[in-house]
């Protein structure tokens, strides 16, 4: 039963909520789950539940959020709430308040953009909290977040407007890219990444020079579609950042499949260019990396020609990861014939463990071969 039907119950309520014991005040706060029928009552009794927010106790902060939500008036507790997340000193009721804020969903959008016009000092809160719901009415206030004097606010509201994926808020994040603050530009990139958004390579150029920013530049080139890309992840394979290397790696792989047979031949024809420095640098990839490096580095061996990569390539045709080892056997079999054929000779070379891998590779890898002697030689290998 509720217990605040007159201003003497609220009284009381606040003397336990003061100095009542954690058992009083937890069994208390789990009786107002029932809204006042009176409108001040009811404004008071809620302000009551935002103070009780901030309890030493969380279990009572906790049943404090609970209460209100079970309440019918969804506009009062989304101004009220938002109001109360202005909480300067009290952590615990500051965090519980933007939990109810959350909690009640989008009603709470337009209270949220009318205090941030105000820009008060807790603005980085309320752009962190607009960008949770998804909503797309948000993007104009987050943009316009882009352009505060606090770097902690431009950051969140990039961070926010990056984790869209509506197409409405692409022009935000492209303008983000230009922002000087680096911490604003990487997280504009990252999102353009995630929704694979096709940039032209100048726009994305001039982010070269900061070396936070390569990984999320070399990403963007390879989805560019854009046969110029090329040489510039090809630079990249030598870049001395680890995270720049594999990113370019990867972003080569995903523009050659992208590409046309004119621009494929000019990947291979790079990758046949390639020093030794690069081709260490991306042996150690085929070892150590994540798997869509793995797969890019397979790729990238099979297009030098190398017979002398068809050992480490052999490796990985065992990899754990399927598309590694189907990338890998597709990079042999774009090698040649003659590699194919070195792949043969080595059989009795090879450890118990990568013969089977090459016995896997001539089953899967069959119908790719159409040399009839080679074939048959197979076919004699494998039983």
């Amino acid at each position: 039963m509720t217990v605040h039907n007159s201003a003497y119950d609220l009284a009381q309520l606040q003397a336990i909520f003061r100095d009542g014991e954690e058992e009083a005040r937890l069994a208390h706060v789990q009786r107002l789950t029932q809204q006042p029928e009176d409108l001040e009552e009811r404004r008071a009794v809620l302000a009551l539940l935002i103070e009780v927010m901030g309890d030493d106790s969380w279990q009572v902060r906790k049943e404090a959020v609970a209460s209100t939500l079970c309440w019918s008036d969804k506009e009062l507790l989304a101004h009220a709430l938002v109001d109360a997340m202005s909480e300067p000193d009290n952590i615990g009721r500051r965090n519980a308040v933007i939990e109810g804020v959350m909690k009640l969903g989008p009603i709470c959008i337009d209270p949220l953009l009318a205090a941030l016009t105000h820009k008060p000092e807790h603005r980085k809160v309320l752009v962190d909290v607009l960008g949770t719901y998804g909503d797309i009415r948000v993007i104009p206030a987050l943009g316009q977040a882009l352009l505060d004097e606090d770097a902690n606010v431009r950051t969140a509201a990039m961070e926010q407007l990056a984790s869209f994926s509506s197409e409405e808020v692409v022009p935000a994040l492209r303008a983000g890219l230009r922002s000087p603050d680096m911490l604003v530009a990487l997280a504009a990139l990252d999102g353009l990444n995630r929704q694979h958004v096709v940039l032209p390579i100048a726009e994305v150029l001039p982010l070269r020079e900061a070396v936070a920013l390569r990984p999320a530049m070399m990403t963007s080139l390879g989805y560019s579609q854009d046969v110029a890309a090329v040489p510039l992840l090809v630079d990249a394979l030598i870049d001395k950042a680890r995270g720049a290397r594999e990113a370019a790696l990867v972003a080569l792989h995903r523009l050659y499949q992208q590409l046309d047979g004119k621009g494929r031949q000019l990947v291979i024809d790079s990758a046949r260019r390639l020093d030794e420095m690069a081709i260490r640098s991306s042996l150690r990839a085929l070892l150590e990396a994540t798997p869509p490096v793995r797969q890019a580095t397979a790729a990238l061996l099979g297009w030098t020609g190398r017979r002398e990569m068809l050992r480490p390539l052999v490796l990985a045709l065992g990899d754990a990861d399927s598309n590694v080892s189907e990338t890998t056997g597709l990079a042999i079999v774009q090698m040649g014939i003659d590699a194919v054929s070195v792949l043969c000779d080595m059989l009795p070379t090879l450890d118990p463990r990568s013969r089977a891998s090459a016995f896997h590779f001539f089953h899967r890898q069959a119908a790719a071969i159409t040399d009839e002697g080679l074939r048959s030689r197979i076919r004699s290998l494998i039983g």
